[in-house]
């Protein structure tokens, strides 16, 4: 038994995925690595890797490995067992790594340039063996990709541009599109000729005045569409719809090497939620339209605190109430959510669970539902819950309840809306002090529920709305940002709603409006990014992104941040969201990591092969006020052209590296609000300057 614990130890060891970080691997062209039978160091190529369109994450990186001069991809054997179906048993003895599927048996084992497939002898591709590697501390079996996802049936090319190995399905053709409404929701079906994999991107483009798309990549797949209601117009086939929300449908091929790419655009009347899956016995693409539940959190709305539900739409749902639990059922909905679980233990909620509900007698069987329950603490009830929604999210307070009859909510970059529901008619005053920018509102107190509070809105629209309980009214001092007008109007229907649109005209009017900039927090989710004194580059990133989100945003420019969580975005999707937006500049956030820890300053790197982009000049404004802003060390602007976000954006692009974690000092001024802040203010200093310098000139 002693023996067999062991094995099994040895197995994890040398299977498993380590939550470590392999310290921003995905900025690094370069890797170090150590031999694990003979603990010889050497230093590989680091390979990006493409699995049916979509990015793989692994923890110790794929890498091309050398013999002779000739190199091969190896990556992680457990990439084989997570996506290409397999399964693995380990032979300590032996160094065996034995890969099974239905069909197919393969031996592999460490140092050896012979496999076993079914029992038959081969020669490994340019005789690289499979390795055991180790990366910061970290062994892993590394197995050559090619022979493997061959044996397996998969197709395998490989982007010298960027050093990315793909694996696909074996190809395929696209055959016909078409649209129907399935149990009351649009559902658009893909016919194919067999199983493919789909790359879904969706892009909001009515925030910025244009339409919404949800683009579908098939790789490995090509167009053979022989249907009358598509139109040829070049490049791409067309198909008008304009039924069920679905407005127009293209299909081109995006791609022609190293493999054929179909993408496919399905524009949208209006923001749809959707969810795409693929029918084998059907050899079809199913996409549904209907809302997604895409996250769950506790924030402040209204001046209490809310679990928020995140929609992709307008929601529509049920409330029950079940004693110790309220249930809110989101209706026509998908969950796209990974915690099913959050515990909260507090506002009276012990926590928060989530699932995709099996439609019981209240509902019809083919309904769609995402459940939400709030188990509640002991002395809460029904009573103290209250529930609303607020443009896509549903609010629920337990135990909190918000300002009755107040809402404020921010539509735009520089539009918000605040209204107060009077239970019946009756009159206001309002005041409007030009030298201070406040504008006082005095309510009836009989006919709202407010309460004395500030409120700190911050939103480049409106500073501060407070509220004060006077002997008749309330006092509802709103104070203004500069350059925000307001419209006051009244309508009556089973309330009395006095509404208030802010404009900021500054914004509106500035002369960066309507100029794109895509703001790339790096890593996120699975992906932590560099980590040392116990900090971590994702969560650094993020928050660095979210404050040149709000100074770009007040000053006049449209942004879109390719993530505003800790959610995981493929390479190539950033890419892509920034291209499908038509951006104007690309900036990717970073904190940087050097096995020496006295190594320190800030740098940023483009690419600079594209002629046709400005990067250099862009990467050394933005570099020059990083180093004024921060005082940092000036490592200078690097020439990185196989980095996959600052080489397939079709915009001036540069990813920043905000300082060194690996250094104590550093990594402690990484660790405060104010250094963020002055990060952050740094790069909009140059994202400014480019504009005014280069753009706009």
């Amino acid at each position: 038994m002693k023996k067999w614990l062991s094995v099994l130890l040895v197995l994890a060891m040398l299977l498993g995925m380590s939550t470590t970080a392999f310290c921003a691997k995905l900025e690094r062209t370069v890797v170090e690595i150590t031999d694990g039978m003979n603990q010889k160091t050497e230093e590989v190529y680091g390979v990006n890797l493409l699995m049916g369109g979509q990015d793989i994450y692994t923890d110790v990186p794929s890498l091309l490995y050398t013999i002779k001069g000739k190199s091969r991809t190896l990556v992680p054997v457990r990439f084989v067992v997570e996506n290409l179906g397999a399964k693995i048993e380990w032979d300590q003895q032996k160094k065996e790594a034995t890969i099974k599927t239905e069909e197919k048996t393969i031996v592999l084992k460490i140092d050896s340039a012979k496999a076993l497939v079914n029992g038959k002898e081969y020669t490994l591709p340019n005789s690289v063996p499979a390795k055991l590697l180790g990366y910061q501390g970290n062994y892993r079996t590394m197995v050559p990709l090619r022979f493997v996802a061959e044996q397996l049936g998969m197709d395998v090319n490989w982007i010298q541009e960027t050093t990315t190995a793909t694996v696909d399905l074996p190809k395929q053709s696209i055959t016909g599109i078409e649209v129907k409404e399935y149990k009351d929701i649009p559902r658009v079906t893909i016919k194919t000729t067999g199983n493919v994999e789909v790359s879904p991107m969706y892009l909001p483009g009515s925030k910025f005045g244009g339409t919404d798309r949800l683009v579908l990549d098939i790789p490995n797949a090509n167009i053979e569409i022989n249907d009358s209601s598509f139109i040829n117009t070049g490049s791409e086939m067309k198909k008008k719809v304009y039924d069920m929300g679905v407005m127009t449908i293209r299909a081109s091929l995006f791609e022609k090497s190293p493999r054929e790419v179909t993408r496919i655009v399905i524009d949208l009347a209006m923001p749809r939620g959707y969810d795409v899956t693929f029918d084998k016995e059907n050899n079809e693409i199913k996409v549904d339209f209907l809302n997604v539940v895409k996250n769950i959190k506790m924030e402040k709305r209204n001046n209490a605190e809310a679990v928020v539900i995140h929609t992709d739409e307008a929601p529509a749902y049920n409330v029950i109430d079940l004693g110790d639990r309220v249930v809110v059922d989101v209706l026509n909905a998908k969950l796209k959510f990974d915690e099913n679980e959050i515990i909260v233990l507090k506002n009276g909620i012990k926590k928060i669970r989530t699932a995709e509900f099996k439609p019981d007698d209240n509902y019809d069987k083919d309904d769609k539902i995402v459940r939400v329950v709030l188990d509640l603490e002991k002395g809460q009830s029904f009573e103290n819950v209250y529930v609303e929604d607020e443009g896509m999210d549903i609010l629920v307070y337990v135990n909190d309840k918000p300002l009755e009859g107040f809402s404020y909510r921010k539509e735009a970059v520089n539009k918000a809306l605040l209204n107060l529901a009077l239970e019946e008619r009756d009159h206001y005053d309002e005041d409007y002090n030009e030298e201070k920018g406040e504008l006082l509102l005095k309510v009836p107190k009989d006919k709202i529920g407010l309460t004395d509070t500030t409120l700190n809105i911050d939103d480049a629209m409106v500073k501060i709305i407070k509220i004060d309980e006077a002997d008749k009214e309330y006092h509802i001092a709103i104070q203004l940002e500069e350059g925000t007008n307001y419209k006051i109007s009244t309508k009556s229907d089973e309330k009395y709603n006095i509404k208030l649109e802010f404009k900021n005209t500054k914004i509106e009017n500035s002369k960066y409006s309507g100029k794109m900039v895509i703001i790339d927090a790096g890593h996120g989710g699975k992906d932590p990014g560099a980590s040392d004194h116990s900090l971590q580059e994702k969560k650094l990133a993020l928050d660095t992104a979210k404050r040149l989100n709000k100074l770009l945003e007040e000053a006049g420019f449209n942004t879109y941040m390719t993530r505003d969580d800790d959610t995981y975005v493929g390479l190539y999707k950033r890419a892509e969201i920034a291209n499908g937006l038509n951006a104007d500049v690309f900036v990717s956030v970073h904190y940087n990591w050097h096995p020496k820890s006295t190594v320190t300053g800030v740098e940023v790197l483009y690419n600079g092969d594209d002629p046709y982009r400005d990067n250099k000049t862009f990467a050394k404004i933005v570099n020059d006020e990083m180093v004024k802003e921060l005082k940092a060390i000036d490592r200078g602007i690097v020439h990185r052209p196989k980095l996959v976000v600052i080489r397939e954006t079709h915009m001036p692009a540069i990813l920043a590296e905000m300082g060194f974690i690996s250094n104590t000092t550093e990594a402690k001024k990484a660790a405060t609000e104010r250094y963020r802040q002055k990060a952050a203010q740094a790069l909009f200093n140059g994202v400014t300057r480019y504009f005014d310098e280069v753009l706009l000139k």
